[in-house]
C-alpha cells in the first residue's frame, strides 16, 4: 500500500473519532447536558485518549512494515549474493551459514510491532533500524515532546489507573491535530526518501505535492 494511502486510512479513523469526541463534548456542555456523559467524563476521556494512541501506533507499525517490505523487494531485485553480504557484515563467519543464493532478508511485521510504540524515542530507534532518520525532519521533531507526553499519559491510565482529570474533550481534539501532523511528517519523509534524483534525466526535478507525495517535473532544453 502507498504511504499516502496508509496515512489517509488513519486520517479517516482519527477524523471519525474526532466527530465522536465533539458529539460527546456537546452532550456535556449543551443546554441540557446528557447525565450519562456528564457523570462519566473521565471514563470517556480515558477511552478516547487510548484510542487516539492506538491509532498512532497502528499507523507507525503499518508504515514501517511497508517501508521494510520495499527494502526487501529492492534487495531481491538487486540479486546480491548472500555470501558477499555475509562475508562483509559478519565478524565471525560459520560454515553452516554460507549459502550460494541471492540475499533475502524478509522482515516479519511482528518484528517491527515488538519494537515500535507511540513513544517517540522508541519510534526513532525502530525507524533507524530500517534506514529512516526521523529526526532529520523538523516537522517530526517539533512534535516529539508533546506526542511523548500524550503517550505517557495513556500509559499512566492503562498501568496506574490515572483518572485523567486534567484532560478535557478540547485537549483530545488538539491531540488528534498534533498526531495527524506528526504522522504526516513521517509520510512526507518516506515519500521523499523513496525517490532517487540520481536516476532522473538531467533536466528533471523531484518535488512534493500538497499531499506529500513525490512527483517528477521535466523541463526541456528550449524552455
Amino acid at each position: 500500500m502507498e504511504y499516502s494511502a496508509l496515512y489517509e486510512k488513519y486520517y479517516g479513523l482519527l477524523s471519525a473519532l474526532r466527530v465522536i469526541i465533539e458529539q460527546s463534548q456537546e452532550r456535556v456542555i449543551g443546554d441540557e447536558p446528557d447525565v450519562l456523559f456528564a457523570s462519566n467524563i473521565n471514563f470517556f476521556v480515558k477511552s478516547y485518549l487510548i484510542n487516539i494512541c492506538t491509532y498512532l501506533e497502528a499507523y507507525l507499525q503499518d508504515v514501517a512494515f511497508e517501508h521494510a517490505s520495499r527494502i526487501t523487494e529492492r534487495l531481491m531485485q538487486a540479486k546480491i549474493p548472500h555470501n558477499f553480504l555475509y562475508w562483509r557484515l559478519s565478524k565471525d563467519t560459520k560454515e553452516k551459514d554460507w549459502k550460494f543464493e541471492n540475499a533475502s532478508y524478509k522482515c516479519e511485521k511482528k518484528e517491527l510491532s515488538d519494537v515500535i510504540s507511540g513513544n517517540p524515542g522508541k519510534t526513532i530507534a525502530a525507524f533507524r533500524s530500517i534506514g529512516v532518520d526521523l529526526i532529520s525532519s523538523d516537522s517530526f521533531s517539533q512534535h516529539t515532546d508533546l506526542v511523548g507526553s500524550i503517550v505517557s499519559k495513556r500509559n499512566s491510565i492503562i498501568h496506574h489507573n490515572d483518572d485523567a482529570s486534567d484532560i478535557s474533550f478540547s485537549d483530545l481534539l488538539e491531540n488528534i491535530d498534533v498526531f495527524l501532523e506528526y504522522m504526516q511528517s513521517i509520510k512526507e519523509l518516506l515519500c521523499a526518501e523513496n525517490f532517487d534524483a540520481s536516476d532522473l534525466p538531467t533536466h528533471t526535478s523531484v518535488s512534493l505535492d500538497h499531499e506529500g507525495e513525490a512527483y517528477v517535473a521535466v523541463s526541456h532544453e528550449n524552455e
